[in-house]
């Protein structure tokens, strides 16, 4: 027990699931903070199964975590940001209210829950719909397939062709991927046992130059999906600032179930102010209300009141040329050139 802090190992009762928990409340000074983030990181550590830390932790993490008072200072967040990092953390995200402390002036947000990687690994969330990414193209038939799929003619207008050509694709590429890019994890640890067998054979009696090339060839075969695999996680995780090469798979990991959680609408309020949490009736809501938002079919269109229409903002008449201006090739090789490689869509 510390005076920030209270961490312990807590078992479910049903299913016997053991985790790490860690009640948080941080003192009032960042000198303090410092002292409780190099004692965590410390405890961190040391612990291999999942781990979940929650509470007041007394500071922000980003601008975005205060409203009205005083601007944020990088002081105020620099060792809370540091510890996050060093110790792979990762924020689970608050369903309810954004702010968490406020004196009717300004708000807060500074409770939080943190997790590690075992936990997102542990208790995942969302399907996987097929992507493209980029180790595809590594690929010995990918250059082969694509030239066929886009050199096929067919009739119709030039984008139905586009359409019907990326169609296609996309039905190659998924099968290109599910035979020989799929279960990265299971190909990586059946190319290591492989390796170690490999290895202990050649520490007896009787070590050859074909056990030697034995070793050799299943070490290109573990690198290369050991690569395939970080670049995968970093594609899918949106992280721009790390270089592939260092073994950052388990970060990545961690920022894509994240982001999944981030993105997915688990429960909504409609305009009634009933709490909707089955999937189904969120689903219909949110289709719903888009659906109003669009409106519904007429038959005739009430005319723009032009009077109304002066009142608001007006484009100059160079403004206007600007928006009906035809769109040259090179802006539309210059966009697709600008899109980020390691991009998931």
């Amino acid at each position: 027990m510390h005076k920030q802090y209270i961490i312990g190992q807590v078992t479910e009762f049903q299913n016997g699931n053991k985790f790490n928990f860690g009640a948080i409340y941080g003192m009032h000074t960042v000198q303090d903070r410092k002292i409780l983030w190099e004692d965590m990181e410390k405890i961190i550590a040391g612990i291999n199964g999942p781990c979940v830390l929650m509470g007041d932790y007394n500071t922000i993490l980003s601008s975005e975590d205060r409203m009205q008072g005083t601007p944020v200072q990088e002081f105020e967040v620099k060792y809370f940001k540091e510890f996050i990092w060093e110790a792979g953390l990762t924020e689970l995200r608050i369903l309810e209210r954004k702010y968490t402390w406020t004196n009717n002036h300004v708000h807060s947000k500074i409770d939080r829950i943190l997790v590690n990687a075992t936990w997102i690994q542990k208790w995942p969330n969302g399907n996987r719909p097929f992507k493209f990414f980029n180790c595809l193209t590594q690929h010995k038939e990918f250059e082969d397939t694509v030239y066929k799929c886009w050199t096929k003619r067919d009739g119709g207008t030039i984008m139905n062709n586009v359409w019907m050509k990326l169609k296609i694709l996309k039905t190659k590429l998924k099968q290109m991927n599910s035979q020989d890019f799929n279960s990265t994890g299971q190909r990586i640890q059946v190319a290591r046992a492989k390796l170690e067998g490999i290895q202990e054979q050649m520490v007896g009696p009787g070590n050859n130059t074909k056990s030697v090339a034995q070793e050799k060839e299943t070490n290109m075969e573990l690198v290369k999906w050991l690569e395939i695999e970080e670049s995968i996680m970093k594609q899918k995780s949106r992280i721009k600032w790390l270089n592939l090469g260092d073994s950052n798979t388990l970060y990545f990991y961690a920022c894509v179930k994240n982001r999944q959680a981030t993105n997915h609408i688990g429960r909504l309020t409609n305009s009634a102010g009933q709490l909707l949490m089955n999937a189904n009736d969120v689903e219909t809501e949110i289709l719903k209300f888009y659906k109003q938002l669009l409106g519904t079919t007429t038959t005739q269109i009430p005319a723009v009141n032009k009077e109304v229409m002066r009142q608001g903002y007006n484009l100059s008449r160079q403004q206007q040329m600007k928006l009906i201006k035809v769109v040259t090739e090179d802006e539309i090789k210059t966009t697709l050139q600008g899109i980020s490689d390691n991009k998931a869509p």
